[in-house]
């Protein structure tokens, strides 16, 4: 288990022995009876004269802008952070990153990650159940290698730790279409949706048409009895919601494997099963959409974005010349 821990006042001989036999790092947590929870663990540390912080997971997705996704590293850094990135396996030369004060962890593990197909949700599961093997965190925040924050990291810190027990997502308007859709029909193939060359774009798209419009005329569905919550798939898991999703690792992926897009809505949908808290916050992320695609913004737009918006985040970030702000 691994704490944050600061320095408060004298050291109690007694707890510091304690604490020189067992270091903090070695404390494990365990929902069991031979482990420390996490409020044992608080109580030790505040008895031996230290302050109780809780670590934060940054599950960073990446396939591309690595110039953007160290900015996005170094702006994170801190001592309480863990940062984990899953860099696609379509990409064949690494890019070197760096922290200062917290930790970086590469997942050597890494999937050909395909737009629109459940691969999109696999990566997600991978990323928690990588950083979970170091938890538990306060949240699990998933992002893309696109994302910038438009606050400083201690008011982020300050923001989610106010929501310590919740999943804090920003819900999508209600639209019974867009899931019928995405998630009850049965889309293939998606393999070479938007990848490779122009002919086997062409062949795939043309065929997850016909798919589509076959099952349309003879009304073929699946998932009917399911209600579905649609969310931004960029949010921040409790310890406890990440936990669940992994445990539902192989009912979630067997369950969203026909999906379109199902990413953005297998989380918050699961959780609201599980009976888990989301808390709703419409400033979470700006994006803007051109069409179903979300604008590329150049970096220097920050300074405009900080302006407009009130927003913690914004995403997709280049360094490469875009359209400026409006």
């Amino acid at each position: 288990m691994h704490f944050g821990i600061g320095w408060k006042g004298s050291l109690d001989p007694i707890y510091g022995l304690f604490l020189s036999l067992n270091s903090v790092d070695s404390l494990r947590y365990s929902r069991k009876n031979n482990g420390f929870d996490r409020l044992e663990a608080s109580c030790l540390l505040f008895f031996a004269g230290y302050e109780f912080i809780m670590r934060n997971a940054w599950l960073i997705i990446a396939h591309n802008e690595f110039a953007i996704l160290q900015m996005l590293v170094s702006a994170l850094d801190m001592a309480e952070s863990d940062v984990y990135i899953h860099i696609d396996k379509k990409v064949s030369r690494l890019p070197s990153l760096k922290v200062r004060e917290g930790r970086l962890f590469m997942l050597d593990n890494r999937m050909d990650v395909r737009w629109g197909s459940v691969s999109q949700i696999e990566v997600e599961l991978l990323l928690m159940a990588a950083a979970s093997k170091n938890g538990p965190y306060a949240h699990y925040h998933i992002l893309s290698g696109t994302h910038l924050p438009l606050k400083p990291v201690e008011d982020l810190m300050a923001f989610y730790d106010a929501h310590a027990e919740e999943t804090v997502v920003r819900y999508w308007p209600k639209d019974s279409g867009d899931a019928d859709f995405k998630l009850r029909r049965y889309h293939f193939p998606l393999g070479h949706f938007k990848y490779g060359g122009s002919f086997r774009r062409h062949i795939c798209q043309k065929t997850w048409q016909g798919v589509i419009k076959v099952q349309k005329v003879l009304g073929i569905r699946h998932l009917k009895g399911e209600v579905f919550v649609k969310t931004d798939n960029w949010l921040s898991l409790s310890d406890q919601a990440c936990q669940y999703l992994i445990n539902h690792k192989n009912d979630i992926l067997h369950k969203y494997r026909w999906s379109f897009c199902g990413d953005e809505y297998f989380a918050a949908t699961e959780l609201m099963k599980g009976g888990l808290p989301l808390y709703d916050y419409p400033q979470l992320l700006y994006v803007e959409f051109q069409g179903d695609t979300p604008r590329t913004f150049p970096v220097s737009a920050v300074d405009a974005l900080l302006k407009k918006t009130n927003c913690l985040w914004a995403r997709k970030f280049t360094m490469d010349s875009a359209d400026g702000l409006d």
